[in-house]
């Protein structure tokens, strides 16, 4: 699982230097492309890019306070665990792309700093597929309720099970009691 622990923080690193440029006045939007083709390279269902133009904000205080607020805010995620599965059961869209019997489920906290103890905020599903590891689907956790949620409701696209669980590495244990009780069934 060395190879997939890796491959997860690259991203995280990855993330967590798009969501900096995202909101920096000092990255012009060309540069910030660039950025996100870093961290779109490694994930197949969802595509990182800023939302406003930089350029067009400048010199709008209220919008310069916003945005230095969120780079504030902005922490790498804690990678709290791996699974390895083995002969997952994928919606149709992901059939296609993954190639192998595997998939890793790469729990991991929110990328923002909050008033709460650490908690799981995702599972990033990684996987084998036709353009290299990838991540193929994110499936989202609520602390309130303790259970896991899928935040896409089209099955073509969504690991519907994770197949038989073969291994499990644990990092850090996360300090919100729900997400520990979690952590703690395997």
């Amino acid at each position: 699982m060395q190879s997939i622990k890796q491959f997860i923080e690259q991203f995280i690193t990855a993330e967590y230097d798009f969501s900096c440029a995202e909101y920096s006045m000092e990255i012009t939007d060309e540069a910030c492309q660039k950025i996100a083709a870093k961290v779109n390279a490694l994930i197949y269902y969802l595509q990182y890019e800023r939302v406003a133009s930089i350029a067009e904000r400048k010199g709008d205080e209220q919008w310069e306070q916003r945005c230095k607020m969120k780079v504030e805010k902005i922490i790498p995620r804690t990678l709290f665990q791996i699974k390895h599965y083995e002969n997952p059961v994928l919606g149709d869209a992901l059939k296609r792309i993954v190639t192998g019997k595997d998939i890793y489920g790469c729990y991991v906290s929110y990328p923002y700093k909050g008033g709460r103890d650490l908690y799981f905020s995702s599972i990033f599903y990684v996987s084998e597929t036709n353009e290299g590891l990838k991540i193929i689907y994110k499936k989202s956790f609520n602390s309130d309720a303790g259970t896991w949620y899928h935040p896409v409701d089209l099955d073509t696209v969504t690991v519907i099970d994770e197949g038989q669980l073969i291994a499990v590495e644990k990092y850090l244990a996360p300090e919100e009691a729900t997400s520990l009780e979690d952590y703690n069934k395997e």
